[in-house]
């Protein structure tokens, strides 16, 4: 028997990507502590989440250790097309046959594109790196990035806390909590919890 009804993107009215450090985050869980405690908070709200820690699989046909694994050991043995062909599959997407439909599944380059905003959380030792590319797209297109650190500002690198308060017209917020967080994307988007 179903506990709850599916989150889709349609029966939500906003859509974000959780972006942040999946191959050397500092906490060691791939990056999917953070986003499976906010996940439910922001779907109350009518909010999709496009979590990669989950959706990767559907591109890659594979857990993200034994992905990164697997693109690590191409680049040792400087197999660049196999390289490329994988970590293509990550940024432009891939198409499937779905129920004998063709469908596209986004790479996180259209994640960006299709979200409203990005919710960041960054720890104090994650190295992020596609996160820096995903920061540069959401600012280029004028995408509020709202950033989750504990950080003191003057501890995370100019130019990335520039392109964070920057976004989207200068919209993009520092939050220390989720707590925080949730509570201005509440007010600033008048969002209710769903029932």
């Amino acid at each position: 028997m179903p506990t709850s009804n599916p989150i889709t993107i349609s029966d939500n009215i906003y859509r974000t990507y959780l972006v942040g450090s999946m191959e050397s985050p500092a906490k060691a869980d791939g990056g999917k502590g953070w986003r499976q405690t906010l996940t439910p908070e922001l779907n109350k709200r009518g909010i999709y989440c496009f979590d990669p820690t989950r959706e990767e699989i559907s591109k890659v046909g594979m857990t993200t250790k034994k992905f990164i694994k697997t693109v690590k050991q191409y680049q040792k043995d400087e197999a660049t097309e196999k390289f490329l062909d994988e970590m293509d599959k990550i940024w432009l997407g891939v198409n499937k046959v779905i129920d004998k439909q063709n469908i596209h599944v986004f790479g996180d380059v259209s994640y960006v594109e299709n979200s409203n905003f990005l919710i960041w959380n960054l720890d104090a030792g994650d190295k992020p790196g596609g996160t820096i590319i995903e920061l540069t797209i959401a600012w280029y297109r004028n995408i509020p990035v709202y950033l989750i650190s504990k950080m003191a500002p003057e501890d995370i690198n100019t130019s990335i806390y520039y392109f964070v308060l920057s976004s989207g017209h200068r919209q993009g917020k520092h939050f220390e909590t989720q707590e925080e967080l949730l509570t201005f994307l509440d007010e600033k988007y008048y969002l209710k919890e769903k029932k």
